[in-house]
């Protein structure tokens, strides 16, 4: 039937038709799961309808109807047992190590009793005139808990060949007293320098070519002076220029004077380029000592001796 041969009167009586089954599918969404029945009289109605379906409006009604009908399968699928969810796997292994070791299974186990595989091949084999496989257990019935080794110490293969426990050194309190004292003279030592030298570029006075270690620690000596103002450096002309200068005062900072924080990041590629850029033969902070200790591993520059 053409929507243009259907008259207003009988798409009335259809919509009336559809508004009545959903306000029964509604009513009755809970005798839907209980009574499998009920739904599919329902669903001989809403086919019955359908069958005068000619325009969108009935479609809407109907396909509302589908919507609710579809929820009510999903919830009596999802109420449904099936043998598989009914398996405890947990009763089967008690069970199985029952025919393995007796009604004490725990007592004989412990007592170091061997299971008995023949009897539960005996009790399998009744179930199946297959030949059981080897590998049909995915697991042992027990399993203890493994108890993790700790290594006694780092060791290391010497020059010579035997094997030797590595030296650990401790830090005790004085020796970290020595090495503040030790950084606080180096950055003494490099405010000096910077005095005197007056304005210079960053990179000339923290870079030495001849070592990129030395390079990174000079730049940590200079950021403890930017950090207590006894410096500072200055981009103006497109080039990093660090100076000298008196520590500002509290009124300095009241006045609208601010800090900044700069990241500073330098690797190896970057202090070569550096070095190759600015013509640095030598390093402007002189180039500190290293020294090895027993094991000839060098020690840090800043807890050698100036």
């Amino acid at each position: 039937m053409d929507d243009f041969e259907q008259s207003q009167a009988e798409k009335r009586t259809l919509r009336h038709g559809y508004r009545s089954l959903l306000a029964d599918a509604t009513v009755r969404k809970k005798e839907y799961l209980a009574d499998s029945e009920l739904l599919l009289s329902d669903l001989e109605r809403a086919n019955g309808l359908f069958g005068d379906v000619c325009s969108t409006a009935e479609g809407v009604l109907d396909s509302r109807f589908l919507l609710l009908s579809a929820d009510v399968g999903a919830q009596r699928a999802h109420m449904l047992r099936i043998d598989s969810a009914a398996f405890d796997s947990l009763a089967f292994i008690e069970n199985a190590r029952a025919i393995l070791y007796g009604s004490d299974a725990d007592a004989m186990q412990m007592s170091g009793t061997l299971p008995a595989w023949a009897t539960i091949g005996t009790v399998a084999l009744s179930m199946s005139r297959v030949a059981p496989r080897l590998a049909h257990a995915y697991g042992p019935l027990s399993v203890e808990p493994r108890e993790r080794r700790r290594t006694e110490g780092v060791r290391r293969q010497t020059a010579n060949g035997p094997t030797a426990s590595a030296h650990i050194e401790t830090m005790g309190t004085e020796d970290v007293r020595r090495q503040e004292n030790q950084t606080t003279r180096l950055v003494q030592k490099v405010h000096r320098i910077l005095a005197e030298r007056g304005p210079i570029n960053l990179f000339r006075l923290v870079i030495n070519p001849q070592s990129f270690a030395q390079s990174i620690e000079n730049i940590f000596y200079v950021s403890f002076l930017i950090r207590d103002g006894r410096a500072y450096i200055d981009d103006d002309s497109g080039q990093p220029m660090i100076e000298a200068c008196e520590p500002p005062q509290q009124q300095d900072y009241q006045s609208g004077l601010a800090k900044k924080q700069l990241i500073f990041t330098l690797d190896q590629p970057t202090w070569q380029e550096i070095i190759d850029v600015y013509g640095i033969r030598e390093s402007v902070i002189p180039q500190r000592r290293s020294v090895r200790d027993e094991q000839g591993m060098s020690q840090i520059s800043s807890q050698v001796p100036v």
